[in-house]
């Protein structure tokens, strides 16, 4: 199974590719909607993508992807640090499959 993680923090896509990997998931990394959109987006079986980022915010990026006949039946987690019921609504009625916090913590982030 493909997965791309999109997020423009380094560290977060290195967390999550090794922990992926570690689980046996073939594991890309971008850093910007852009650099993903490049992509053969159709290849990945799996998306997990920040939303907010530079030109293009993860919000845009899905859109793009549902719109798109060859992308829309990709599962897409939206990876955040947004809280509130808005943006969790929003991201769901985009297509996102669900919608995972990410929290920071004095020593750093948490997916949780």
């Amino acid at each position: 199974m493909k997965i791309l993680v999109v997020d423009d923090e380094l560290d977060i896509c290195e967390i999550l590719q090794y922990n992926l990997e570690t689980e046996g998931f073939e594991v890309t990394t971008a850093y910007s909607a852009e650099e993903a959109l490049e992509l053969p987006l159709q290849d990945y079986s799996l998306i997990l993508l920040d939303v907010m980022m530079g030109k293009i915010s993860g919000f845009q990026m899905a859109r793009k992807m549902k719109d798109n006949p060859a992308t829309a039946q990709i599962p897409i987690i939206f990876i955040t640090a947004l809280d509130g019921e808005d943006n969790l609504v929003k991201g769901l009625n985009i297509g996102a499959d669900d919608y995972i916090s990410k929290q920071k913590e004095s020593s750093g982030f948490t997916i949780g």
